[in-house]
């Protein structure tokens, strides 16, 4: 049965909450707030890495992975994203002022540079030895996007940061491959207009959101709570059951199959 390990899964970081990753085989993860830590030397391994939009919770760990990896590696590592997002990260992360860019810089055993940036369209699969990937439509910034994990036939959506969207569980319910669907879930929902504002979900609206889905197998995990309500958010998600099919709230070191 295919998995996908979660690396971490906060929308902020505290002790023993880690901001969100998801590795999806030995060489490739989405998004990169905590890489480091969870895979050690393995890091070596990581040759690819999609980014779901450029806020700073979903790329901290690119600069590092890159210093640590980058007299080993004798091919580049490969970050793909929407256009917008990948401008953001060499714009204001690889740009010479904050982090080398390694996009400019060649690798010591190879011709190659250290880093290439791979532009991704929306509905557009990539398709890999082991698994394909495809970016689609979220609710959270201009340029954001989930991703729909393919293995064996099988398939997860992760729709990253997100507010209310349509088209998420158009996907679901059209899709019969997709069994699981992890999402964001990020203010109590007393904090409504917080969540609006700046595009997350409370356990109410995804309780709304939920009555969109009209298939009844599909599990729901539930990651990006912010750590300062987490004690509530959880209290709230419990009792409006919104873990559906043994789904449940995400943390690092989790693996999900599906």
């Amino acid at each position: 049965m295919p998995f996908i390990k979660i690396l971490g899964a906060f929308g902020g970081k505290s002790k023993n909450m880690h901001l969100t990753s998801l590795q999806v085989s030995n060489n490739c993860v989405i998004d990169a707030g905590n890489l480091i830590d969870p895979l050690g030397d393995d890091i070596k391994n990581i040759d690819h890495i999609f980014i779901s939009h450029s806020h700073l919770d979903h790329i901290v760990d690119i600069p590092f992975l890159i210093d640590d990896t980058f007299s080993a590696r004798d091919k580049p590592l490969k970050i793909y994203g929407q256009e917008k997002n990948l401008q953001h990260l060499q714009k204001h992360i690889l740009n010479w002022e904050i982090w080398p860019d390694f996009s400019e810089i060649p690798l010591y055993q190879s011709t190659h540079k250290a880093v290439e940036f791979i532009p991704i369209k929306l509905n557009e699969p990539m398709v890999f030895e082991e698994f394909t990937i495809t970016a689609i439509e979220n609710n959270h910034t201009p340029s954001s996007n989930g991703y729909i994990i393919t293995k064996d036939d099988h398939s997860i959506l992760f729709t990253s940061d997100t507010y209310c969207c349509d088209s998420i569980w158009e996907h679901v319910n059209s899709d019969t491959r997709i069994s699981a669907v992890i999402i964001d879930v990020s203010f109590p929902s007393s904090f409504e207009k917080l969540a609006f504002d700046s595009k997350h979900l409370t356990p109410k609206l995804l309780q709304d959101e939920l009555k969109k889905l009209k298939r009844d197998d599909v599990s729901i995990y539930i990651n990006h709570l912010k750590p300062s309500f987490k004690d509530v958010v959880t209290q709230e998600i419990e009792e409006l059951q919104l873990l559906l099919n043994n789904g449940s709230i995400l943390h690092s070191g989790v693996s999900i199959d599906f």
